[in-house]
């Protein structure tokens, strides 16, 4: 807390005319002084180095003793006089001399504020709403808020730490002379895991990746357990506002709030709309969706859009489209037209022009399921899984008229394809790929091996795959606020056609994890580990974080303690046991059969 404006002030002050602030200038409530307390000033002399003066106050009277002392973070005190009860004074000094005994070892590394870097303040540790406006928080505010997740972590750390003494002593090999030590480091420094959803297949495919032997070090808290203690958190369903609260930034969780921009087909549409008369930031364009409407408030511009096409055409025969409830999934809802009085719909829909020259393989139409994982989108970050499902329809393709509502032709999706699984002979690609296929679904890796054989460059289909979902998330991804906690693993729908463009059908938020063959299994189990291990929540020390908040509250009205880069740079680095989290923009350690797709290689 700051008194007065320049160091010139008067050594002389009796307790009830300090006049308190903190250094965002914000008045502070009264420190409460009496006649016992002696405290320190620091501050810079016109003509030499910075002292420290001890101030002891009796009967509103001061005597003053100046000391020249090293303040290592000078940078951080402005140019007024700082004023330092005592006992947060020495709890500063205990702070300073870890750094200068090496106890945080952080003698190198804070010369350069590898933490400090990356969390300026020690609020920035703590997760913010995603709609907060922290611009327009005043400094008492952001304290009260910064106290509050305190707060929370301290009463979070005793809950748990009982529930897990409890669970330890509940097992046979609990040693009963440590049954008073409430946690232990594999408490303190786990790697532990939550998943919150009903669905089996879920559970299922998570708990199989966890028990893998790259995730071995990783234990799960039961659902059960309320409190956030987990590094990880895996959901099914869209996450409230509320689950993001309280927790600390590096603590991760598998969706994305805010996406609908990206996954709900008619906001999709919108969004490439808006940028297909612009191009991309390396000036290409934007041409990367078939034409598609949102109906009922774009029939009219869909009608035009119809007839225009045949009159080109002069036959109706080849003027199809396809229609798709913009709210719905799997291929719920979907048929062909080629009609313009066959359009009908209870419920918002798009409707788009059919692709009626599809890239087919052994006369069977295909589309390719991509997945890729975003981990930021403000800015944006992400990877494209090198290994995914091509799913074929299971009858040869044609584009008779009679064909027309022939789902076993046009649609690929697995979950309708499944109805027919009984249709696919032993001509189909799925039958002939053995282990890498499966119902009308074949391994992409498998599927590109065949199509270099026949001579295709792939190279080049890979390159056309990267761009399109590159541009369909700078499309869609500018309006989703930045959300640290979050990466999310999206499926992308992709066709090509005879001309070898790459086309965008659409995107799917939780695309499905479920294994009904050991192909499944294989590819989405691979996909699950690799994205735990790229996105890597770091292993934090829950009592170190408690310690230091603890600390912090004791003494929050201790600018020099609070402030000072020194210190922070110690506590986050036992918070974080000397291992800085990524940064955007850094390569992950690990990227498995990922390939980072953005920020874009420059070139």
């Amino acid at each position: 807390v700051s008194i007065g404006e320049h160091s010139s002030a008067s050594p002389c002050l009796s307790s009830k005319s300090l006049k308190t602030h903190n250094t965002l200038g914000v008045p502070s409530p009264s420190l409460g002084l009496n006649d016992e307390h002696i405290s320190s000033v620091h501050h810079e002399s016109d003509d030499g180095p910075p002292v420290q003066t001890t101030l002891s106050l009796s009967n509103g009277n001061c005597k003053k003793t100046n000391v020249p002392v090293q303040l290592k973070c000078i940078d951080e005190i402005p140019p007024a006089i700082v004023f330092t009860p005592h006992n947060e004074l020495q709890s500063h000094k205990s702070a300073a001399r870890t750094i200068s005994k090496g106890g945080a070892n952080p003698t190198k590394r804070s010369a350069g504020r590898i933490f400090c870097s990356t969390f300026p303040s020690f609020s920035d540790i703590f997760s913010k709403p995603v709609n907060d406006q922290r611009q327009k928080c005043t400094a008492d505010a952001s304290q009260r808020e910064l106290s509050k997740s305190m707060q929370h972590q301290i009463v979070q750390y005793a809950r748990l730490s009982k529930v897990f003494a409890t669970q330890r002593k509940s097992t046979s090999n609990w040693d009963e002379d440590n049954s008073s030590d409430a946690s232990d480091d594999s408490f303190d420094e786990g790697l532990f895991y939550q998943i919150n959803s009903r669905r089996p297949e879920i559970k299922s495919i998570i708990h199989n990746s966890f028990s893998h032997r790259v995730l071995s070090s990783w234990n799960e808290i039961p659902l059960d357990v309320e409190d956030a203690n987990w590094n990880l958190m895996w959901v099914w369903g869209l996450p409230k506002a509320s689950d993001f609260e309280n927790l600390l930034v590096f603590q991760k969780i598998n969706r994305f709030r805010n996406t609908r921009g990206l996954t709900r087909k008619d906001l999709l549409k919108k969004n490439i709309q808006r940028c297909s008369g612009a191009t991309t930031k390396s000036g290409e364009p934007f041409n990367i969706m078939p034409l598609t409407y949102a109906l009922p408030h774009e029939f009219n511009a869909f009608v035009s859009g119809y007839q225009s096409i045949q009159k080109i055409s002069g036959n109706k025969s080849t003027n199809f489209w396809i229609i798709k409830p913009v709210g719905l999934s799997r291929g719920r809802g979907i048929f062909l037209v080629n009609d313009i009085s066959d359009v009908s719909y209870s419920q918002p829909i798009v409707i788009q022009r059919y692709i009626a020259d599809p890239l087919c393989f052994m006369g069977f139409k295909l589309d390719l399921r991509i997945y890729v994982l975003v981990t930021s989108f403000s800015p944006l970050e992400a990877f494209l899984y090198k290994e995914g499902l091509a799913r074929f329809g299971s009858r040869q393709y044609s584009m008779k008229t009679e064909y027309m509502h022939d789902s076993r032709i046009h649609l690929t999706n697995t979950s309708i394809q499944r109805e027919f699984g009984d249709d696919i002979d032993r001509s189909h690609p799925a039958y002939l790929a053995g282990s890498n296929g499966s119902g009308n679904k074949v391994a992409f890796s498998w599927l590109w091996k065949r199509l270099e054989g026949l001579g295709m460059n792939t190279d080049a289909l890979w390159l056309k795959i990267v761009d399109v979902c590159r541009k369909a998330l700078e499309a869609s991804g500018s309006d989703i606020p930045h959300q640290p906690n979050s990466f999310e693993i999206f499926g992308f729908d992709l066709m090509f056609d005879q001309n070898l463009k790459c086309w965008l059908i659409e995107v799917n938020s939780s695309p499905s994890l479920g294994c009904d063959s050991p192909l499944d299994t294989r590819i989405k189990g691979s996909l699950i580990r690799d994205t735990i291990a790229l996105v890597a929540p770091p292993i934090y020390d829950r009592k170190a974080l408690v310690d230091v908040c603890k600390r912090r509250m004791a003494h929050r009205k201790s600018a020099s303690s609070v402030s000072c880069r020194e210190v922070l740079e110690s506590d986050l680095a036992q918070i974080l046991k000397n291992k800085p989290p990524r940064n955007f923009g850094q390569m992950p350690t690990r990227l498995g059969n990922f390939e980072r797709i953005a920020p874009a290689p420059t070139r």
